[in-house]
């Protein structure tokens, strides 16, 4: 991110934490619970989810006091979204694929198969051009959608069998999540679902040859550099996205004073710039880490590349065909494309050269 939009960022941070009255002057103090699916001790959990919770009693003057909770802390993932939206729980910061049983463009928002975006800037970019559709689908479910929460590079796909070109996902088993299951499918894998923390134990046994869980990073996290001996690149599933929205209770928000939820969605943007430093960066020097180790990373050859995003392409036409709001949604998703220079993928998606 630009140091300009950072100094930015604090300042604005600054002038509402001057503004907010202090609780201690007997203003009403709000005292609300978070979810989010970040494992508690992961980074992710740490460098924003519980940064921004922090923020927001600081910048408030405690007159606003958010209680993070971690993955299956108070309930399954798959019961945030109801809980949010009931009250029982005010506010969430989630993957949407969890909630693709409810609408497609759910798993559509989380991620893009065969997306070719690589930095926080496309990313966000992205995410701004598509938050009026995603407000206009959460408040159909009862949510209100502050926008997304955090940045996330793009995911690798970490294998126990070389895979060395297109034709050599044929038959192999391949843990995956979201649109995975259809996407791998297209290039002709076998799909298996498995939660995190049985992923480690399915590569160790050979239960799966491929697993795709998260970045870099994050895997190493979950010590997949110690059953790993392959890595396969480019991203294939997810390319550079959010990592989490942002959503709380519609009533929960209208009760909030203007001042604090300006203080929110300022927290949330120091959240997003706490993101790219700390997954960007820490990103990088996980996978320097790996190389260490000595795990063999696979490139792709470009036409191959070129045949996955294409198969990625065609599923998300196929969505878009069966949904207006999709349609929608991904006519929007081509614009950027074309606007950030991916002009065939672009044009792979309806977008005239």
């Amino acid at each position: 991110m630009p140091r300009k939009l950072l100094v930015l960022l604090v300042a604005a941070l600054v002038v509402v934490a001057t503004l907010a009255p202090d609780a201690k002057s007997g203003e009403k103090v709000y005292r609300w619970r978070a979810v989010t699916h970040q494992l508690v001790g992961t980074s992710r959990y740490t460098e924003t989810v519980v940064a921004f919770c922090d923020m927001v009693e600081k910048a408030s003057n405690g007159r606003l006091v958010i209680e993070p909770y971690g993955a299956g802390v108070l309930f399954p993932n798959s019961e945030a979204f109801d809980a949010v939206r009931d009250g029982m729980v005010q506010m969430g910061m989630l993957y949407s694929g969890f909630w693709g049983s409810k609408h497609q463009l759910f798993t559509l928002h989380a991620n893009r198969p065969g997306g070719p975006l690589k930095t926080f800037e496309e990313n966000f970019y992205r995410t701004e051009k598509v938050a009026p559709l995603m407000e206009k689908l959460y408040a159909r479910f009862g949510v209100t959608f502050l926008g997304v929460f955090d940045y996330a590079p793009p995911e690798i796909l970490v294998s126990t069998a070389p895979i060395r070109s297109y034709d050599d996902f044929k038959g192999k088993n391949i843990r995956t999540g979201g649109l995975g299951g259809l996407f791998y499918s297209k290039l002709g894998a076998s799909v298996v679902n498995l939660s995190a923390p049985e992923v480690y134990q399915a590569l160790q046994l050979g239960t799966v040859d491929a697993a795709e869980y998260n970045d870099w990073l994050v895997n190493k996290e979950m010590a997949f550099d110690e059953v790993t001996k392959y890595v396969i690149e480019p991203a294939l599933h997810t390319d550079a996205t959010d990592d989490k929205d942002l959503i709380v209770n519609p009533d929960a928000w209208n009760e909030l004073p203007d001042d604090l939820k300006a203080i929110v969605i300022a927290c949330r943007d120091m959240a997003r710039y706490k993101s790219a430093v700390a997954y960007g960066a820490g990103n990088e020097i996980a996978k320097q880490s790996w190389i260490d180790k000595g795990i063999e990373i696979i490139y792709l050859p470009p036409e191959d590349v070129e045949r996955i995003r294409q198969d990625g392409t065609d599923l998300m036409l196929e969505m878009a065909a069966n949904d207006p709001l999709v349609k929608e949604y991904v006519d929007s998703y081509a614009q950027v494309l074309a606007e950030l220079g991916y002009t065939k993928e672009a044009e792979m998606l309806g977008v005239a050269p």
